[in-house]
């Protein structure tokens, strides 16, 4: 596609809050002869919001690859003699200098995101990417990243063409076929992630509770101590370790009773007040329900192996 051609067709079918790049033919061809960014360079890309009645027909194709991904409404595209409807978290690539047309839906206007690249490794993109592509929506299905990424992408080529914005866009266009490439890897990436956040957090919740094992703390004190909400940490506890955070924390003390009970000659209700249980006959019952035995009985059964 030239530049002038695209900016017939921006005059023709301009969309309000749209938002609309193409680089100079220099900037591209500096691009495309640099050795860090030669093997894929954007030559145009932007977004185009309820593009009611969008068409493009090319009879001869355009100079560059072109994906087009469908974030809302539907759209439709035509290639090698063939029509292909294009409903919503849809994509599709088009290749180099091959006719086509493409437009948006009649009733259900296409949301569109859109790139132009060019390059050598740009056929091998379209090789691994043939035909219209799903990406399903689900809680982990990171959508919303890559539509933030396309619109950092287009700011900043919005700033100006300098080398280091050039050669910034160009390198990150890898990433962000990547998203494209490598769906669940790129959604594994952000639960693995997530993952460690979560294991880090229960790891200082549970050195909290041991620091305090002495105590009685409720679930309050530990949720507001790191700042989050009760609910959040019961889920989270739940979800990696199956206890709720105060079953957790009796367990742990129940624990600590047990080592005080093999190595100290503590009396049964002097450790029961240590461990901040106020009524020794409850801590009795919770020590039997945890370990089967009373206190009593497990300190003799496990005296006698030491």
């Amino acid at each position: 596609m030239h530049e002038d051609e695209f900016l017939m067709t921006k005059i023709r079918h301009g969309f309000v809050g749209q938002r609309l790049i193409v680089l100079p033919f220099n900037i591209i061809e500096r691009a495309l002869h640099d050795p860090i960014t030669s093997g894929l360079a954007i030559h145009s890309m932007g977004y185009f919001p309820k593009a009611a009645n969008h068409y493009i027909e090319r009879e001869n194709g355009c100079g560059e690859y072109l994906l087009i991904y469908c974030i809302k409404g539907e759209g439709w595209y035509w290639l090698d003699g063939k029509t292909y409807t294009v409903p919503t978290n849809h994509f599709f690539i088009l290749p180099a200098e091959q006719a086509h047309k493409y437009g948006s839906g009649e009733e259900n206007p296409w949301y569109i995101y859109w790139i132009h690249f060019k390059g050598h490794k740009a056929r091998y993109i379209y090789e691994q990417l043939p035909g219209l592509q799903l990406i399903d929506m689900n809680k982990d299905s990171r959508i919303g990243d890559r539509i933030s990424f396309f619109e950092e992408l287009i700011t900043a080529l919005e700033m100006g063409h300098n080398d280091g914005i050039i050669n910034y866009a160009n390198l990150s266009l890898y990433h962000l076929l990547s998203t494209f490439l490598y769906v669940q890897s790129y959604r594994d990436v952000k639960l693995r992630k997530k993952g460690e956040q979560n294991t880090f957090i229960l790891s200082l919740a549970t050195h909290y509770m041991n620091e305090n094992i002495e105590k009685r703390i409720t679930l309050k004190d530990i949720a507001s101590y790191f700042g989050y909400s009760e609910s959040h940490l019961s889920r989270l506890f739940q979800k990696e370790i199956h206890y709720s955070p105060m079953d957790y924390f009796q367990q742990l003390k129940i624990e600590r009773a047990c080592q005080f009970l093999i190595h100290t000659d503590m009396k049964i209700n002097q450790l029961s007040f240590k461990l901040g249980f106020d009524d020794p006959y409850y801590f009795s019952r919770i020590f039997t329900k945890k370990k089967g035995v009373s206190p009593k009985k497990y300190r003799e059964n496990n005296r006698l192996k030491v």
